[in-house]
């Protein structure tokens, strides 16, 4: 079962309708969550909303302001599932103190276990310390306006990153989205499925120490050094703009994999631009392989890759002119004559 399904099947196999709701106006004392239950959150405070049960926990957000002055806003220690939710017709606005006792605890809504992130309401989220949302286990984000201001990392999740819908801006210093599980193989994936994204970054915008798998939604990269990268990178669909200063798609190697790096485009729209100077647009340390789609490239090297190539299908477009073969760009900046297939040729040996 994948990371999404499972996540989902949690949210919905949880009976809120037999736990207790509590409505809590909160106060500069903050709020420690100790039993399991719907808890509605209103008011200011300037302490923290902790979490520490062996239950179901949904915290409900509603015209809600938690500006921590001593670590995390929202930290959960331990839960069997913790949802976040964003109410209707609310705008709430969440921060975290710049210093903190424990620096492991490194977001300003922080999870030990699994949090998934819904409502249609709107999310303000500054993170003062280092990342705006970290989950340590599995991470989903289903819906809701968010927006993200983070001295490190946007929004973080260990052993997985799963994006199926909302409205997501970014604005990190760090990396924008990420999995960062590099030690248990299966983990460190990161899957978008839908959602409206906006990345702007001073490091990576969006990157996986395993896996990358695109299928949908809307994903615009304003500014990056490289915007999407993991060794593993499969693109299936979605549309998806890319403003780079070093790679635009790497499959490169991590400290969990280091063979089998390959980029896989089946489908979507991509429009890659990249900075001037020794970039790639698509950068495969592996295989590179497009089976379709619909690929618009503004680069002085579109193509380089250390395996094969192969074009087998879709439109590609490098700098206004279409091309049906994928020339690759020899390491030193020499271009290369035809290294990769053709469309529906075979792959052509480097």
């Amino acid at each position: 079962m994948s990371a999404t399904s499972a996540a989902t099947d949690s949210v919905t196999d949880v009976d809120w309708s037999s736990l207790p709701t509590t409505n809590v106006t909160l106060t500069d004392a903050g709020l420690s969550i100790t039993a399991a239950g719907t808890y509605v959150l209103t008011g200011t405070t300037t302490g923290q909303v902790t979490v520490d049960t062996d239950g179901d926990v949904r915290i409900i957000l509603s015209d809600a302001t938690i500006a921590s002055n001593t670590g995390a806003a929202i930290q959960v220690n331990n839960a069997e599932l913790t949802v976040l939710e964003l109410a209707d017709g609310t705008t709430n606005t969440v921060s975290d103190a710049a210093t903190r006792s424990d620096e492991e605890i490194d977001g300003a809504i922080y999870s030990s276990d699994d949090l998934y992130v819904t409502g249609s309401g709107t999310l303000n989220l500054t993170a003062n310390f280092a990342d705006g949302i970290v989950g340590k286990d599995d991470l989903t984000i289903a819906s809701g306006i968010i927006n993200v201001t983070s001295a490190d990392d946007g929004i973080r999740g260990k052993d997985s990153l799963t994006i199926t819908g909302g409205t997501i801006t970014i604005d990190a210093t760090g990396d924008g989205m990420k999995a960062s599980n590099d030690t248990d193989l299966g983990s460190g994936q990161l899957t978008i499925s839908g959602g409206d994204i906006t990345i702007s970054t001073g490091d990576d915008a969006i990157k996986a120490e395993q896996k990358i798998w695109i299928s949908g939604g809307t994903i615009n990269v304003t500014q990056s050094v490289e915007s999407i990268e993991a060794p593993v990178i499969v693109i299936d669909d979605g549309d998806i703009t890319i403003n780079a200063s070093d790679d635009g798609i790497n499959a490169s190697t991590s400290a969990l994999i280091t063979s089998g790096l390959s980029v896989t485009i089946n489908g979507g729209t991509l429009t890659i631009v990249m900075g001037a100077g020794d970039t790639d647009a698509i950068d495969s340390n592996g295989d590179l392989t497009i089976n379709g789609g619909t690929i618009d490239i503004t680069a002085q090297s579109p193509f380089d890759y250390d395996g094969t190539g192969t074009l087998n299908g879709g439109t590609v477009t490098v700098n206004g002119e279409q091309v049906t073969q994928l020339t690759n760009q020899m390491m030193g900046g020499g271009m290369g004559g035809q290294a990769g297939g053709g469309m529906g040729g075979a792959p052509g040996a480097r």
